[in-house]
């Protein structure tokens, strides 16, 4: 499926398959999609294998089949250069893809990674939502039921009702498990050193199978990685509108939108994006204090202190302290006593 014209936005398939996904108007999809066609990019979207409209009797679910599978997408469609994005299970085929053909990519987006399908799959949630399995029968509605459920937080039937319909069209209990079992064995650990493309990681909270830590995994294993924390966002969001301001910023500050100039950029280069508590942080640490005392000042844990600190270097281009000073002292921001 591809949406819209400008620069290309090629997003390697999520569990379910996102063409499927997006007919069917899962909002994490559907809406993302729109939002980015919108703002000018032509976005493509396409069936993983063994689920939507892809062949279902495939035996090798492995990531290199997927790979392949991305590779072919891109080989029909002629497409010479493009951004490439992935969500969740999605973002292990897209930063597989991008060590083998750097030479493609303008950009990398990966939203919720992870390296290691082992780890992933440990997610309590994710446990929660999969134990039903061994009881489910091959009853594909009971077991999506059981998924959506858990995904929503028990807190949105209609959503439910459309991931069961998604679930049901896509794929079975069996199918899910041995695309599991193929995703149990995914460890990118050794790989990511080697991603060289321009690379935005993004964590939403509170997605419910996404891992803070095993995303923030991947964004330090990556050289030169950006890390930006959205937490607008849930399974059962509407608009996903931090993620995608996030994302069309960051492509149309790589050469992938060099040439998109019918709209304004987003790229933040004054502090007019920073929110109040940002600039306090930067405030803290232009005067020189570490992340603990600037955590007590606060009022706030380390762990949050440090989420505020990733997003404010996202926003101000700083790759650590040294930057964050020198953007402080350029925009005349006055330490606080």
């Amino acid at each position: 499926m591809s949406l819209g014209s400008g620069p290309l936005v090629v997003f390697a398939s999520n569990i379910f398959g996102e063409l499927s996904a997006y007919r069917l108007g899962w909002p994490g999809c559907r809406d993302v999609t729109d939002r980015l066609v919108a703002l000018g990019w032509r976005v493509i979207r396409y069936d993983v294998r063994g689920m939507g409209s892809s062949d279902r009797d495939v035996k090798d679910l492995s990531l290199e089949g997927r790979v392949r599978d991305l590779e072919a997408v891109v080989s029909h469609l002629g497409l010479e250069r493009f951004a490439l994005g992935g969500v969740d299970i999605g973002a292990a085929t897209a930063i597989s893809y991008a060590v083998a053909n750097d030479e493609k990519l303008s950009a990398l987006v990966l939203l919720s990674p992870w390296a290691s399908g082992a780890r992933y799959l440990q997610i309590p949630r994710l446990r929660a939502a999969y134990s039903a399995e061994s009881m489910a029968d091959d009853d594909s509605k009971l077991f999506a039921s059981i998924i959506g459920s858990v995904a929503t937080g028990f807190e949105d039937s209609d959503l439910v009702r459309l991931l069961t319909d998604q679930f049901v069209q896509t794929t079975t209990v069996t199918g899910l498990a041995a695309y599991n079992a193929a995703n149990a064995r995914i460890d990118l650990t050794d790989l990511l050193p080697h991603v060289k493309v321009p690379t935005l990681v993004i964590h939403e909270e509170p997605f419910p199978f996404g891992s803070y830590e095993l995303c923030r995994e991947v964004a330090a294993g990556i050289p030169g990685a950006r890390f930006v924390i959205v937490t607008e966002n849930s399974i059962a969001g509407r608009l996903h509108d931090a993620s995608v301001t996030a994302i069309n910023g960051f492509l149309r500050s790589t050469a992938a939108g060099a040439h998109l100039t019918d709209g304004p950029t987003t790229r933040p280069t004054t502090t007019d994006r920073l929110t109040t508590r940002e600039l306090q942080v930067l405030r803290l640490v232009a005067a020189g204090s570490t992340n603990k005392e600037i955590a007590s000042s606060l009022g706030v844990a380390v762990s949050t202190l440090e989420r505020h600190v990733a997003n404010l270097y996202t926003k101000i281009g700083a790759r650590g302290r040294a930057d964050a000073i020198a953007y402080a002292l350029r925009h005349g921001l006055v330490p606080l006593a």
